[in-house]
C-alpha cells in the first residue's frame, strides 16, 4: 500500500475533537505507516502536550508548532503541511471529523495525479438537504460520540457513487497541490476552498468526490465555534455575526479575482475598467459594491477616491478579531498574506488609457438599480457579446478585446520556515 501524510490543523478549543479523530486514525486506518502531522495552530486547552503524551502511540507522528502570535491562520497552515508531508500522496482531514473503518484503502482507489479526491460527509441535521451529504446524528460534540456504533454505521453505507464536487476532507498528490500554489492566503476566514475550485477549473484539475470513503463531520466549529448552532449561547452568536462579516469581505475578495462567485461552475473574468463620472452624486457604499465586478475604478473626485481606499483599510478587523490579533500583531504578521492594493484600483479618471480593452462609462446622476443588478452578470454579458460599442440601461460599454483575468496558479508571499518547529 502506498504511503499517505494525513495533514490536520487545529486551533483553540478542539482538543476533544482531536482525541476522537486520532483514535480513529489509530482504529480505523487498515495500515500504521502513513505520516500523520498536525499543525497546533493555536492552543489554548493543552493540545500541544497532550500530542507529545500520545506521539509513542503512532509509528510516524508529527508535532507542529510556530512562533508567530497569535496564529498562522487555515489558508496559510494548510499550505505548510503539504509542504511538510513527506509522501507524495497527502489526505487533509479536519479536525472535527472522525474517519471509518479502512479509510486509507478507501481514498487510494481513487486518488491519482490531476485529481483531488473527496471524501463524503456525515453530518448531524444542522443544514438543509443536500445530495453531496448523508444526513445522520451521531453528536453535536464528541463527548456524544460512539466510536463503535459509527465503525458500524459507516462501513454499511459506503457505495461506488461519485459526483463531480470539492469540500474537505480530500485527498491529492502534493505536485498536483504545489502545481496550483495551494490554498490564497488572501483568504483568511473563508473563499479559499472555492478559490482553490476555480484553479482547479482552469487548470483542468478533476475534482471527484466519492460515497466510498466516508467520515463524520460536526460541522463548522472551526470557523463558527463549537457550539455556533446554539441560538441561547449569546457569546457564540455574537462569533457568527462576526464570521458573517468576514465572510461577506472574503466574497468580494473572491469576486474581485473571478468576476461572480460559484463553487461548481467554471468563472471567467475580464479586465475591465470602470469610469464613473459625477461620482460622488453616487452613493460610496453603491461604489464599493459594484467595484469588485471590475478591475479598474476611474473617479472624478480625489476626495472620494481617498475615502474608499481609507474605508477598505479595516478589510482585515473581522478576521483579525475572529483570530485574536491585535492590531501589532497584524502589523508584524501580514507580510505573509496576500493583500488587496486598492491604490490600484481606485484612480482618477484622467488615468484612464484610451486603449483600454473594455471600458464601461456611467453618470452618478443616472444609475440606477437595473444597473446595479446587471454587474452580477456583467462578465457574461461581455461573454455573449463580440467587440463593439453597447448601451446596457444608462451604461455605455466599450469592448475593443476580450482579455482574460485569470490566476493558474496562486503567488503567496514567502513564508518564513524558521518560525516553525517541527518535533
Amino acid at each position: 500500500m502506498d504511503k499517505i501524510s494525513f495533514v490536520i490543523n487545529t486551533a483553540v478549543n478542539e482538543l476533544e475533537y482531536v482525541k476522537l479523530l486520532l483514535n480513529s486514525l489509530q482504529k480505523n486506518l487498515d495500515h500504521d505507516h502513513h505520516e500523520i502531522i498536525v499543525f497546533v495552530d493555536s492552543d489554548n486547552q493543552g493540545t500541544y502536550e497532550y500530542l507529545k503524551s500520545i506521539k509513542n502511540s503512532f509509528e510516524d507522528l508529527k508535532i507542529v508548532t510556530h512562533k508567530l502570535p497569535p496564529c498562522i491562520g487555515y489558508s496559510r497552515n494548510n499550505n505548510l503541511l503539504v509542504e511538510i508531508a513527506k509522501h507524495d500522496i497527502v489526505s487533509y482531514l479536519q479536525s472535527d471529523m472522525v474517519i471509518s473503518p479502512g479509510y486509507d484503502t478507501d481514498v487510494l482507489k481513487l486518488v491519482q495525479p490531476n485529481r483531488i479526491l473527496c471524501a463524503t460527509r456525515v453530518e448531524p441535521p444542522l443544514h438543509g438537504p443536500s445530495n453531496m451529504v448523508i444526513t445522520e446524528n451521531f453528536g453535536l460534540k464528541p463527548s456524544e460520540f460512539n466510536l463503535d456504533k459509527w465503525n458500524e454505521y459507516s462501513v454499511n453505507i459506503k457505495r461506488d457513487s461519485q459526483l463531480n464536487y470539492f469540500f474537505a476532507p480530500i485527498t491529492f498528490y502534493k505536485q498536483t497541490w504545489l502545481d496550483l500554489g495551494g490554498y490564497d492566503t488572501l483568504f483568511r476566514r473563508s473563499r479559499e476552498d472555492t478559490d482553490f475550485v476555480q484553479k482547479c477549473f482552469h487548470n483542468d484539475i478533476e475534482l471527484l468526490q466519492t460515497f466510498s470513503a466516508v467520515v463524520y463531520h460536526f460541522t463548522c466549529t472551526s470557523s463558527r465555534g463549537s457550539d455556533w448552532f446554539n441560538q441561547n449561547n449569546a457569546e457564540a452568536q455574537s462569533r457568527v455575526q462576526l464570521q458573517q462579516q468576514a465572510d461577506r469581505i472574503e466574497l468580494n475578495r473572491f469576486i474581485r479575482k473571478w468576476g461572480n462567485f460559484s463553487h461548481d461552475v467554471k468563472l471567467t473574468k475580464f479586465d475591465i475598467d470602470l469610469i464613473i463620472t459625477n461620482s460622488t452624486k453616487m452613493p460610496a457604499d453603491i461604489i464599493s459594491t459594484i467595484e469588485p465586478f471590475v478591475s479598474r475604478v476611474y473617479l472624478d473626485n480625489h476626495k472620494l477616491i481617498e475615502y474608499l481606499i481609507d474605508a477598505h483599510s479595516s478589510d482585515h478587523i473581522p478576521a483579525n478579531q475572529l483570530l485574536k490579533f491585535t492590531d501589532e500583531q497584524w502589523e508584524m504578521s501580514k507580510q505573509f498574506y496576500n493583500q488587496v492594493d486598492f491604490s490600484k484600483i481606485y484612480l482618477y479618471y484622467d488615468q484612464h488609457p484610451i486603449n483600454s480593452s473594455i471600458t464601461i462609462r456611467i453618470d452618478g446622476t443616472t444609475l440606477t438599480n437595473e444597473d446595479i443588478n446587471l454587474f452580477q452578470h456583467l462578465h457574461l454579458v461581455i461573454e455573449e457579446n463580440e467587440t463593439g460599442e453597447y448601451k446596457f440601461y444608462n451604461m455605455d460599454i466599450s469592448i475593443l478585446s476580450k482579455n482574460e483575468c485569470v490566476e493558474r496558479k496562486t503567488q503567496n508571499p514567502k513564508f518564513n520556515m524558521d518560525l516553525l518547529n517541527i518535533e
